[in-house]
């Protein structure tokens, strides 16, 4: 897949009112670009700072830290991280931010006052964490590494060892939370952490392209992953996806319509999502806002309308059943299909239950397809003939 895609649901000239692209881009990160660099938010404001580049062989760390306020879409350079450092582990609580592990620590960790804009060493984390995406659960931290968790409690600044999960993570894993619980993802392994039980389950199954070192962050207690290496480093993905605690469903929103790339940063304030830095072999600094709003699209999403797409991959045709469907949204539905660069290849009007899209002359590969209501985008995903 290349490493551009563009957005192929935002195509205003054609469809002038399907709702409007999720994806906004804002100010660029104030330092220079970068990756493995680490981002939080507290209240309602973002921070990012520390990383590296190595692509000349030399490798160049970072200490920088850095503001973001969403408010005048600017960034201001706040107190630098004690010791250069990339690959570090950030979580935050209301009000306060924490760093530590990385390229240059092991578990030594540090508090971060945005008020007094001071740098403080709190107690030294048991595990040596490093290149994974942790998170925060009701103003408490949780670091892993391997199978290991470790619960940070401002309140004491103590670390206790809760249960193993029942897989090793690995490296560049992508992780977000909820208001009750942390999620993880390695590759396509994905789990839930209970604190309230310190439990772990499984969920489903990442459906998407085989990816580590994307980037997490929640909306709306739901949480969404984009970005990432597949397979090789050289090979990154654009797709973006939701995950619904509630019905244990992955749902592909969108593609991330900026340049693909492995190991950004992100983070969510006023359940907005913000996303930027990392690199696909030159490093960025570009900044974006994800603005989703699902209750702003028609509500009868995939989950709703139950409409099944089969087979998927196919040789020569795929259908897509509306069996289930009221007769009403059938009549004002159509469905457009797009090249994995975003031309828009067909566009067809749905009349019937079972509606086939044929491969005619299509070559081998990932296609994309959009299902619009009366304009509105209802359902979004992939399809591939092989």
């Amino acid at each position: 897949m290349k490493n551009q895609l563009i957005i192929v649901l935002i195509l205003l000239l054609d469809i002038p009112n399907i709702q409007a692209n999720p994806w906004i881009q804002k100010a660029d990160f104030g330092g220079v670009g970068r990756h493995r660099a680490t981002g939080i938010s507290i209240a309602n404001k973002g921070y990012m700072g520390l990383g590296h580049v190595n692509g000349t062989g030399v490798d160049i760390n970072y200490k920088d830290w850095w503001q973001y306020d969403p408010a005048s879409d600017s960034w201001t350079q706040k107190a630098n991280f004690p010791v250069l450092n990339h690959g570090a582990v950030a979580f935050s609580t209301s009000d306060r931010g924490y760093v530590g592990g990385g390229s240059a620590l092991n578990g030594e960790f540090y508090e971060y006052n945005p008020i007094t804009n001071v740098w403080a060493q709190i107690a030294n984390c048991p595990l040596s964490v490093g290149d994974v995406q942790v998170f925060s659960v009701a103003n408490k931290g949780y670091v892993y590494f391997g199978n290991q968790l470790a619960e940070y409690s401002p309140l004491t600044n103590t670390w206790a060892i809760k249960a193993n999960s029942p897989t090793y993570f690995g490296s560049w894993s992508t992780s977000f939370s909820t208001n009750s619980s942390g999620f993880v993802k390695s590759g396509t392994t994905f789990y839930e952490y209970k604190p309230a039980l310190d439990q772990w389950i499984v969920r489903t199954s990442f459906p998407g392209l085989t990816s580590n070192g994307g980037a997490g962050f929640t909306m709306n207690n739901k949480g969404y992953m984009t970005c990432g290496y597949v397979g090789s480093l050289s090979l990154v993905t654009n797709e973006v996806w939701e995950f619904n605690p509630g019905n244990n469903q992955w749902n592909l929103i969108c593609l991330f319509p900026g340049t693909s790339r492995r190991f950004p940063v992100a983070f969510s304030i006023n359940n907005k999502g913000y996303f930027g830095t990392g690199t696909n072999g030159i490093n960025m600094n570009d900044f974006w806002a994800f603005d989703f709003d699902p209750l702003g699209q028609v509500e009868n999403d995939l989950s709703k309308l139950n409409i099944n797409v089969f087979p998927n991959p196919s040789a020569d045709q795929i259908n897509f059943d509306f069996s289930n469907v009221e007769q009403e949204i059938i009549m004002n539905s159509k469905i457009q299909l797009f090249s994995s660069d975003g031309r828009k290849i067909k566009e067809e009007a749905i009349q019937n239950t079972l509606h086939t899209i044929n491969r005619d002359n299509l070559t081998n590969g990932i296609y994309f397809y959009a299902i619009l209501y009366k304009n509105k985008s209802v359902q979004f995903g992939k399809i591939t003939f092989n």
